[in-house]
């Protein structure tokens, strides 16, 4: 276990309203990516072991990565945290996945073949085992494929229990789907391409993801009714939308203009920023991806520092007041905190 580095050290060196990069720590080896935060700040996703492992982690209230693979699982990856601290991921064993639920009352298998990828504060998850799983209870309810499919996975689930992911249809192709208990299994549309994938739903219903558009290249996506909103890029040809909050905004990450390097985007009031113009110029960081936000403008990923790939926390975008570039007074302070310190692109298929 590694603590966190704190990327300051005293919160008082930074005017009000600063923003903060946090460095999550890892377990010794390569690289971290923070994949979900819950309101309360608790971070999960999975850091490399020195032997290249990945090992999916929880942080608490210390500041210090719990791991938690098991001793018979050889790799595990954690995808979803609710308000209450309950962790879903997937755990390799003997060869393979295994969807894991890790509780305060202990870790539950979903199943040898399956992939557990989020929670709601119910306690209810989703996942995938050749179809979409919704478990709650201690019951395990297939939600079905779309029309002409036979594959799907879930990949989110609001408080409500409504559930969104993608899943297989005729000719090869996919498309993202929202479910609920009342109407089933729904597609999504597309941006004029053949492909959608959904990837997270807030508790007003909106998804994103990400979706083919003419070109075929993939761009980020929000719903508005039954529509698919594109969120554009950051000059690249492709972009991707991983993480939205309850006040609609929205974390993922897109190609630059060239198409040869990564930034991580916020999207908020219509606005598409590279998150890495939100935080000061000389921290060290870049921030390559973003995959969770909470509704207190906490946002987590995987980005570089000083060269070495960490997963992050960035602590608080202000969400209630317009998105700036830090003042120059702002960014010099914080690299005084910094000098008093010891201090995939995978898209999920």
């Amino acid at each position: 276990m590694k603590t966190f580095c704190l990327a300051i050290l005293s919160v008082g060196l930074l005017q009000a309203g600063s923003i903060a990069v946090i460095d999550l720590g890892g377990f010794g080896g390569a690289s971290g990516i923070g994949y979900r935060i819950n309101d309360s700040g608790t971070v999960v996703g999975w850091a490399q072991t020195a032997t290249g492992d990945n090992h999916a982690f929880t942080t608490s209230g210390n500041g210090i990565l719990k791991d938690l693979n098991g001793s018979t699982a050889s790799e595990s990856l954690a995808y979803g945290v609710n308000n209450s601290g309950s962790v879903v991921g997937t755990s390799y064993i003997g060869g393979q996945a295994h969807g894991m639920l890790w509780t305060s009352n202990g870790t539950t298998d979903l199943g040898a073949g399956s992939y557990g990828l989020d929670i709601n504060s119910s306690g209810q998850a989703v996942g995938g085992n050749g179809q979409a799983f919704l478990y709650s209870n201690g019951e395990m309810q297939s939600l079905g494929t779309l029309p002409t499919g036979n594959w799907s996975s879930a990949y989110a689930i609001n408080e409500s229990g409504t559930v969104a992911g993608y899943g297989s249809i005729a000719g090869g192709s996919f498309r993202g789907f929202v479910w609920t208990a009342n109407s089933g299994i729904k597609a999504l549309g597309t941006l004029g391409g053949n492909n959608s994938y959904a990837t997270a739903i807030n508790n007003a219903g909106q998804v994103v993801g990400h979706a083919n558009v003419a070109s075929g290249y993939d761009h980020a996506f929000v719903t508005s009714g039954n529509a698919l909103v594109d969120l554009g890029t950051l000059g690249g040809v492709s972009s991707y939308a991983y993480g939205i909050n309850n006040l609609g905004a929205i974390v993922g990450y897109s190609w630059l203009p060239g198409s040869s390097d990564q930034h991580a985007f916020l999207y908020y009031n219509g606005q598409l920023r590279d998150l890495n113009s939100l935080i000061p110029a000389d921290s060290g960081w870049v921030l390559q991806q973003a995959f969770g936000i909470n509704d207190a403008g906490d946002i987590v990923g995987s980005g570089t520092f000083n060269g070495q790939t960490e997963a992050f926390l960035v602590d608080p975008i202000p969400l209630a007041a317009p998105l700036s570039t830090p003042e120059p007074a702002t960014i010099t302070m914080f690299a005084a905190g910094l000098s008093a310190v010891v201090l995939f692109h995978r898209k999920r298929r």
